[in-house]
Formats: C-alpha cells, sequence, structure tokens
C-alpha cells in the first residue's frame, strides 16, 4: 500500500523496476490518496501463504520463464510497471522518482481520468505508454500533449466512456504527437467519435480491433468514411472484430494507400470487392480469415500483384477459381484451411512465372477424393518446395472407402487421364449416334440406299440397258392366278375391254395363256416383263404379300431404273400398299405416273 519511490533514486542502475499487483495509491502533492474499502483494488490483495508452505525467495523470484515486463517495452530502455495497482488518478508528482525511465506500464489500475497534458510532466522521456484496461476519459485533444518521445501508446480496453453515448470522445491529441509511430485503440466499442478524421504523419501502426465500424460505416452515414484518409504513413492497420458485414467502397478505397499490412479477420463479411485493392500497390498482407467468404476472384494479380501473404482460413469456401494465382508471383503464404472445399484443380496454382509460393495450408477442408483430384496430387509431387503445414490433417471426407484418408494415400495408377477419358468418351458417343442412325436410316431410307446401291453394282458390272423395240406385249398383266375371282376379273373385264374393243386393241401378256410351258417360272417372268411396254399389277391383300408380286416388282423396278421410264401400273381391287415401301420407292424414282 505505502511505498517511498524516493528509495529508486539511489540505484540509477536499475533496468527494470516492476510494482505490478500491489495496491500502490495515487500520490497528489505529495500525499497517498486511498480507495474505499470495496474498491477494485480489493481484488489485487494475494492470498495468505499456506503455513505448511514455506517461503522460497528463489522459488518466488523466478517464478515464471516469461519477461516480467514486454520486451517491445523494456527495449526502449529503463522500465517501470505499476500495473495492477490502485492508481485511479495521475497526480503531478506521481513519478518525480523516475526522471529517467522510457517504459511505463500503468495497465488496470482503474483509472477514470479525463488527462490533460500534465500528468506525465515528471517523466518527459517515455517513449513507451501502456494504459490498456483503466477507464480513461478522452476529453482533451492535449492528452498527452507533454510527452515529446512518445512513439507506443496502448489505449486498449477503455471502453467504459466510449460505451457512453452524448459523452465527448476526442482522438485529436494524436495529431500532436509527431513521433507516435503505434497506437493501440483496440477493444473499446468505439461507435462514435467527435472527430471525423484521424490525422497523424509518424503513425505507422494502428490497432483497431474490437469496435463498431459497421455502425461508423452505416451506409446511410457517410461522416466516417474517410476516418483513416489523415494517416498519410500508415503501413499497418488493423480492423478486425468490427462487426463488419460489408464495407463500403468509399471507405475502402479512403484507406492510408501506403499499407503493406491490413487485417479484417474475425467479421461476417460474405462479399469483398478485390478490384479495390488496385491502389495499394505496397500490400504484402492480407488477412481475411474467420469470415463468410465464399467466392474468390479470378485472378488476384490483376488488383494486388505484391501481395506475398494472403489469409483466408474459417471461411465457407468452396470452390477455387482456375487462374487465381497464375501472375501471383511474389505470393508466399497462402492459408486455405478450414473452409468447405471439395476439389482443388491443378489451374489454381499453375503460374505463368517462376512462383515464390513457400507455404500452401489445406488442412480442415472436406475434400472429395475422387480422380478429380488427382491432378492437384501431382501439382503436389512435382513442387516440392511448397511446405503443406499438418499434411496429415489434409484428409478425404469422401466417397465413404476414402473417408478419413490422407490425401498422400490417394492411388492415382487407377485414374483415368483426362485425354484418355475424352477419347473413349468420344468414340462411344460416335459408335452409339452411328448404331442409331444406322437404325432410323434403315426404317426411313432403306429403298433408297438399296436403290443407289442397286445402280452403282449394275455400273461395276457393266449392265446395259434393254432396248425397248424388242417389247412384243403391250403389257404384261401379273394377278393372283390362285384366286378365281381375280382371275375371273382379269380374263372377262381387264382383257375384254383392252384386247377386243376395237379402240384400244392393246396386246396382253397373261400368265395363263402366253408362258411357254416347261420354262422355269423366274425366266418366263423376266421374258413377260422384258418383251412387254408395260407390267400391270392386280393387287389384293393377299397377293400384296405374296413371293411372285415381290420377284415381279423387283424386276419391273430394275427395268425402270434402267430405262429410266415408268413401266408399272398399279390396279388396286383391295384398299392395299397404303404405307408399303414398294409405292415410296417407285414415288421416289418416278414422280409421276
Amino acid at each position: 500500500k505505502q511505498i517511498d519511490f524516493t528509495f529508486f533514486q539511489y540505484h540509477p542502475n536499475l533496468k527494470v523496476i516492476y510494482l505490478s499487483l500491489n495496491r500502490i495509491s495515487p500520490l497528489v502533492n505529495g500525499i497517498r490518496q486511498y480507495e474505499a474499502k470495496d474498491s477494485t483494488g480489493q481484488g489485487h490483495i494475494r492470498k495468505p501463504r499456506s503455513a505448511d508452505n514455506d517461503f522460497n525467495p528463489h522459488l518466488n523470484f523466478y517464478h515464471s520463464t516469461n519477461p516480467l515486463i514486454k520486451p517491445q517495452c523494456s527495449a526502449y530502455g529503463k522500465a517501470l510497471d505499476l500495473s495492477l495497482n490502485s492508481i485511479f488518478f495521475i497526480g503531478q508528482k506521481q513519478f518525480e522518482a523516475f526522471p529517467n525511465i522510457t517504459c511505463l506500464n500503468l495497465s488496470s489500475n482503474n483509472n477514470g481520468q479525463a488527462l490533460n497534458g500534465t500528468e506525465f510532466l515528471a517523466v518527459p522521456y517515455v517513449k513507451y505508454l501502456d494504459l490498456s484496461n483503466n477507464k480513461l476519459d478522452f476529453d482533451s485533444d492535449m492528452a498527452f500533449n507533454e510527452l515529446h518521445e512518445l512513439e507506443v501508446l496502448d489505449l486498449s480496453d477503455n471502453a467504459h466512456y466510449f460505451e457512453i453515448a452524448g459523452v465527448t470522445h476526442r482522438l485529436g491529441f494524436i495529431e500532436n504527437l509527431t513521433k507516435l509511430k503505434t497506437l493501440n485503440l483496440s477493444r473499446n466499442n468505439i461507435y462514435t467519435l467527435t472527430e471525423y478524421n484521424l490525422s497523424s504523419v509518424s503513425l505507422q501502426e494502428l490497432v483497431f480491433s474490437g469496435n463498431r465500424l459497421d455502425k461508423l460505416w452505416h451506409v446511410e452515414d457517410n461522416r466516417y468514411k474517410t476516418i483513416f484518409k489523415g494517416l498519410r504513413n500508415l503501413t499497418r492497420l488493423d480492423l478486425s472484430f468490427n462487426n463488419l458485414k460489408s464495407i463500403p467502397d468509399e471507405a475502402f478505397v479512403n484507406l492510408p494507400q501506403n499499407l503493406t499490412e491490413l487485417y479484417i479477420n474475425n467479421n461476417y463479411l460474405c462479399f469483398f470487392n478485390w478490384s479495390l485493392l488496385h491502389p495499394f500497390v505496397h500490400l504484402n498482407l492480407l488477412d481475411l480469415s474467420r469470415n463468410h467468404l465464399y467466392f474468390l476472384t479470378y485472378s488476384l494479380s490483376k488488383f494486388t500483384p505484391s501481395l506475398q501473404t494472403l489469409l483466408l482460413s474459417h471461411n465457407r469456401l468452396t470452390h477455387l477459381p482456375p487462374g487465381f494465382l497464375s501472375e501471383a508471383r511474389n505470393l508466399v503464404h497462402f492459408d486455405l484451411s478450414f473452409n468447405k472445399l471439395q476439389t482443388i484443380n491443378r489451374s489454381t496454382f499453375e503460374t505463368q512465372n517462376i512462383t515464390k509460393l513457400a507455404i500452401l495450408e489445406l488442412h480442415s477442408n472436406p475434400l472429395d477424393c475422387t480422380c478429380d483430384l488427382g491432378d492437384f496430387r501431382r501439382w503436389m509431387d512435382e513442387n516440392l518446395q511448397v511446405a503443406i503445414p499438418r499434411l496429415t490433417e489434409v484428409t478425404c471426407a469422401s466417397p465413404g472407402a476414402q473417408k478419413g484418408k490422407s490425401i498422400m494415400m490417394l492411388e492415382l495408377n487407377t485414374c483415368v487421364s483426362d485425354t484418355i477419358a475424352a477419347i473413349l468418351c468420344f468414340f462411344t458417343s460416335f459408335v452409339t449416334i452411328m448404331v442409331m442412325l444406322a437404325a432410323l436410316g434403315h426404317h426411313w431410307f432403306y429403298w433408297d440406299i438399296w436403290f443407289i446401291y442397286q445402280v452403282c453394282l449394275a455400273k461395276v458390272k457393266g449392265y446395259k440397258s434393254l432396248s425397248t423395240s424388242q417389247t412384243f406385249y403391250d403389257a404384261y398383266v401379273s394377278y393372283d392366278t390362285k384366286d378365281a375371282s381375280v382371275t375371273d376379273w382379269v380374263i372377262n373385264e381387264l382383257r375384254f375391254h383392252l384386247e377386243e374393243s376395237e379402240e384400244k386393241n392393246v396386246l396382253l401378256c397373261l400368265e395363263e395363256r402366253d408362258w411357254d410351258p416347261g420354262l422355269a417360272v423366274i425366266d418366263n417372268l423376266m421374258q413377260s416383263i422384258n418383251q412387254s411396254k408395260k407390267t400391270i399389277f392386280v393387287l389384293t391383300k393377299k397377293y400384296a404379300i405374296s413371293w411372285s408380286f415381290k420377284t415381279a416388282f423387283y424386276l419391273a423396278l430394275q427395268r425402270l431404273m434402267d430405262e429410266n421410264m415408268d413401266v408399272i401400273v398399279f390396279i388396286l381391287l383391295e384398299p392395299v400398299l397404303q404405307h408399303s415401301q414398294y409405292l415410296r420407292l417407285r414415288q421416289r424414282i418416278c414422280k409421276s405416273s
């Protein structure tokens, strides 16, 4: 509770003064101030040791291998740690005994003071100041104005006044800190500020995580769209944990263009406009992990060729577009772990130039280990310089036989290459189509094909057309001689009107009257057709399907093709052959009858 800081003036060689985890109270005008007994300082009282446990000063001193003070802080020089005490107010004489300290830690002191630029007059050489986990009220632009050498300022976890609506929240003091390089404003739930623009010519790193940019960058509110534009020399910006569901284009293009590292992880982004990265020609690291992204752009290098590290883990990516890294010649580290990737294409990682890719993280994806993954496996074997951390966790989720197995156990020998598969697919498709066309052609064009075949065959064998001057009969009548009614009609009607009529005087060739006895039927038939100018078919349903009719028709058709004139006449005693292939063939050969 009580300590005389002047004691340390007699020990100037001390490099680290560690007074954390005590109950030291504020010193105002040389008088120690105390909080009430129920203050939060009571929470820092150490528990009494057990009587059975003897005190060992060496164990107490070497209680941890970790450094007592952050190395980043102690690296600046003499360090004083007063964290986890009860310094709820800082008086002007609080640090008079430490004029030469350069690192000061006052975190977790329940300090709710409104700083006005006089609190640290006694320690003008402080370069690293930690005021995290307090309740500071930023009401003045003069805050920290006395610290001309300040380079690192940690104001994280001071959300108490930032969460109160209607209270002034001023951060304009950073413009006066001409040597400030790093500012930590994380976990303050900042959703409104008095200034609409932050300004600093020296600031290089800003940690703005754990705030409410989703409200500052609301669609209907344009006041804060240029809030970071005045930080002209900023190279590292952390915007994680800001509840961002989208980033307005105007806000993104007004980020400092000298950025080399940009962290937008742990938000709720479903879409990221990659084309907005064009102005950031120095960007080396982009962290979009732990968002809700479900697709990527087709060519990363078109928008940010300088990128060296791209972190996309814990998103919802299901597909990697081909050519994504085609010209990304500078990319070294690519993290795709904990996504929903089922297949990975070789074309995604192939580059036109020599790749610098050294680390590729793919674990914890539900990969579908089929032959489609074979190309990527071969790419892995060909690019052994690319390290894949936790390779044993790059496992298959399907099919069932491969579930849980490492991707390295995938048997590539059982897979057929795409070229062979394409050839086989083309061949089988060609055979199938040809069979179908042949079946249709047989059904619809059988007689046309037969006719063309016979013509070609006749030309090859040298068949000659028969001269019509040798015809003896005007017409040969082909009819069903076994049908008495048909025979009666042919002899008594057809023959009578054609041969015995004075007007017509036509000579017919009839099978029962004019055929030569003892001569073969086929010879008689050929002789009758060739010696007659016309061939008349008297058709009935029964005769139309007989051998005699088909043979006579083939012979008459051959003569029609030889002489290129219609020699066939049909007489339908019954409605037959309405859809007959014989009639269709005759109609195609001879358009008129």
